[in-house]
């Protein structure tokens, strides 16, 4: 038989940490899921699409309107009339005879769109197209329409074809009869087409980087959302209108954020009953103990009618009290030294150096019983300085300062009291020279963090140092006007 306590427990599949819902499937924000994928795919065909029609649409079209434009009969006359006179210009300019086919060719490689014929006679011409020669039957790769103007056999055709025609030029060596073709409809057709593919990329590109813009758009504001948060505050919304990964992002990081609310507010609610707690145990404590070390010392005043006996079991009774009182201030102290308390009582306003002095006047006999002397300097106090404060907070403070006192200060140094005013502050601070003793004594300050504690709940401050033997212990707090405001 198999021992059932010796069997491996059975491994939980591992839940996926992103999860892709379905498309079309309803996300937190209200929105409908559809990946980036698809819509990356949808701008992609679209994109597809718009090239497409970009080339089988407008650039054919374009050609057309560019070919109906360029080539109308009046245009077509006019471009040539321009380029028969350019040419004849430049004869008488530069002499040029009707056999000189160099200055011929040279004309047209400022023309690269006109074709240039000579004809000396009806036999005898030449030809000039784009800084080139042809000579005979020999034709250039050209446009077609300069069949329009010589025949099969090499003969004149005197007609005026659609982009050409005939002119009478002065050469240096008499008249002569050009022919002009204006094949310019060929460059401006490569010079569309070139465009049209140019445009085309450029749309495809434009898309694109549209596209990735918003996506980048996306990611940086929920970035700068999620930062906001990171930084503390936590009551700022994540929120995204987007219906894909992005905005299911979003709605998971604020889900996140609601979650780590909704524990903080679970973590305060115990905190506050842990306070509620230990705040009425130390109370319903301290109250009958206060009364049971009252009685012994009662007793202990008529110590003549006593037995020694009694008297042991008064000793060790009072012993005792003062022990658990000590553990329930000690309770006390660790539960202000590692919690959150908001205090109960509000703040009190009071004269600061009427405080002082029956703080001092309270802890001087105890001192002096301890062989600690006190010297205490509160001159810099005027009558109209006013201290708002805890009373009960302040004393645990003090009973704090004077208890490390007891325990660490050199007896053969006077511990000082200095109090101070500067900044609209009262400054309080307790100087002392460490004891040898306090060497050996360790200590887990716990005291020092519950008097930071009380003090911040004053609106305070709380710091001690140890520079050159000789222990500090400051506090502060803030001044207030003779009305407390």
């Amino acid at each position: 038989m198999t021992d059932k306590n010796n069997q491996s427990p059975k491994k939980r599949p591992r839940r996926p940490l992103f999860r892709i819902p379905i498309i079309g499937a309803p996300l937190p924000n209200g929105k409908r899921f559809v990946s980036m994928r698809m819509k990356f795919v949808a701008v992609m065909l679209i994109t597809g699409l718009a090239v497409l029609v970009t080339a089988l649409v407008a650039i054919p079209l374009s050609l057309r309107l560019f070919q109906e434009y360029h080539t109308d009969p009046e245009r077509t006359d006019q471009r040539l009339d321009g380029y028969a006179r350019d040419f004849a210009a430049y004869v008488a300019e530069e002499k040029v005879a009707s056999d000189d086919t160099k200055g011929v060719v040279a004309w047209t490689r400022r023309h690269r769109s006109v074709y240039l014929t000579v004809f000396n006679d009806a036999d005898d011409h030449f030809g000039a197209a784009g800084g080139e020669l042809w000579e005979g039957e020999e034709q250039p790769d050209m446009d077609p329409f300069f069949d329009e103007l010589i025949s099969e056999d090499g003969d004149t055709d005197t007609s005026t074809g659609t982009d050409g025609n005939m002119y009478i030029v002065l050469f240096a060596n008499g008249m002569h009869s050009i022919a002009l073709v204006d094949y310019s409809l060929a460059t401006g057709t490569d010079t569309i087409i070139i465009l049209g593919v140019l445009i085309s990329m450029l749309v495809f590109f434009v898309v694109l980087l549209l596209y990735y813009h918003g996506q980048a758009r996306a990611i940086m504001a929920l970035s700068r959302e999620v930062e906001t948060v990171s930084s503390g505050d936590l009551t700022a919304s994540i929120g995204s209108d987007r219906g894909d990964e992005i905005g299911m992002l979003a709605c998971d990081v604020d889900a996140m954020r609601d979650t780590i609310l909704r524990k903080m507010a679970e973590e305060q609610q115990a905190w506050q009953a842990n306070s509620d707690l230990l705040t009425s145990m130390t109370h319903d404590i301290r109250t009958p103990l206060t009364t049971l070390l009252g009685y012994m010392e009662l007793l202990s005043a008529d110590s003549d009618s006593l037995t020694p006996e009694q008297k042991e079991y008064i000793r060790v009774c009072t012993a005792k009290a003062e022990q658990i009182k000590g553990l329930s201030d000690k309770l006390f102290l660790y539960f202000w030294a590692f919690n959150r308390v908001e205090p109960e009582t509000e703040l009190e306003p009071v004269e600061a150096g009427l405080l002082l002095e029956q703080l001092l006047a309270d802890y001087i006999p105890a001192m002096e019983a301890e062989g600690i002397h006190l010297e205490t300097d509160l001159s810099s106090i005027v009558p109209t300085d006013i201290l708002r404060i805890r009373a009960e907070s302040m004393r645990r403070v003090t009973d704090n300062i004077f208890d490390n006192l007891v325990k660490y200060a050199d007896r053969g140094h006077p511990v000082t009291v200095t109090a101070t005013r500067a900044d609209s502050a009262l400054t309080v601070s307790f100087s002392n020279t460490v004891g040898r003793k306090s060497d050996k004594t360790s200590s887990t300050r716990i005291g020092v963090k519950t008097c930071v504690n009380m003090m911040k709940t004053m609106n305070g401050s709380f710091e001690t140092g140890t520079e050159g033997g000789i222990y500090t212990a400051t506090l502060s707090l803030p001044l207030f006007g003779a009305d407390g405001k």
